[in-house]
């Protein structure tokens, strides 16, 4: 693997936005620069959660390497901080890392044609709102820059309905200082669950913690439940008896090895597909159909 560190992809309301980016690679010192770089390969664009305040970009560099050695180049991912900018700041941000890594392709190895979209919590809320959003110019700061043709969105444990986060200091301040229910259109239009349609779009997996206390599990069933109305395919991983955040039960090697699997199975979904797969996921890795389990 080659990291690239803080790599601008770039500048708003006075901050450089950046990224770290993981590129697979062989041994420079045995193949020889341009061969241990060769090749074209997928792409996970990861937005870093922080509550939309200042991330640490880095958190979570260790378990995404391991996406890195299966042969995926890795852009973390920085958005603009809720204080500075609020929504929808930092799904532009995203929207225009994504173009940026597709203009950059050829530079870092990326096969343009499979991108990505991930996040966790907050990241993984501003994930589900660049793919609803995709192909429209909605929540956009270069509407004429036109579709981002992601392949498919995967969210760790994101805030899929603001409406249910009243008392969120995060959602208050995200929202620009009005709570969802000072502001309820507002609320459920920065809602992912709120905004799944029949568009052309990749599919989704969604990975939450049973014991989640901080974004709850009901936030992934409810975006499950309207996909699987909107017709789009969605997959949830429901890992049991993990919380929130990036260590230690939710980032294992388990749920690496479902992750790879869904990004290896993605291919063009034709519109109106529907699926519903989900999973109970224990040290045993249980399945079951997590359909039973929606409201």
């Amino acid at each position: 693997m080659y990291v690239h560190l803080d790599v601008v992809y770039a500048h708003r309301d006075g901050l450089d936005l950046r990224m770290h980016i993981i590129q697979p690679s062989g041994d420079a010192s045995m193949l020889g620069w341009k061969q241990a770089f060769e090749g074209q390969h997928p792409c996970i664009a990861f937005v870093q959660g922080s509550g939309w305040r200042e991330q640490a970009l880095g958190s979570a560099m260790s378990y995404l390497c391991r996406f890195a050695r299966r042969g995926y180049v890795i852009a973390i991912v920085q958005y603009r901080p809720s204080v500075l900018a609020p929504h929808p700041a930092q799904v532009h941000d995203a929207k225009t890392a994504v173009r940026w890594l597709r203009q950059h392709a050829g530079r870092y190895g990326i096969d343009a044609d499979r991108i990505t979209i991930s996040g966790d919590s907050s990241g993984g809320h501003t994930a589900l709102l660049v793919h609803a959003t995709d192909g429209s110019s909605d929540l956009d700061a270069e509407p004429q820059a036109g579709p981002l043709h992601l392949s498919s969105a995967v969210a760790f444990y994101p805030p899929t309905d603001l409406t249910l986060m009243d008392h969120d200091d995060a959602v208050r301040d995200l929202l620009a200082g009005r709570r969802p229910s000072e502001d309820p259109e507002a609320a459920r239009s920065a809602s992912p669950a709120h905004r799944v349609d029949r568009g052309r779009r990749g599919p989704v997996l969604l990975v939450h913690g049973t014991a989640d206390e901080v974004v709850p599990p009901e936030h992934s069933l409810l975006y499950a439940q309207a996909a699987v109305e909107a017709g789009l395919s969605c997959e949830l991983v429901l890992v049991d008896g993990a919380g929130h955040g990036v260590w230690p039960a939710l980032f294992n090697t388990e749920v690496a090895d479902i992750v790879d699997s869904f990004l290896s199975s993605v291919a063009p979904q034709p519109v109106g597909s529907t699926a519903l797969v989900g999973f109970e996921v224990s040290p045993g890795l249980r399945e079951g159909n997590a359909q039973s389990k929606l409201p």
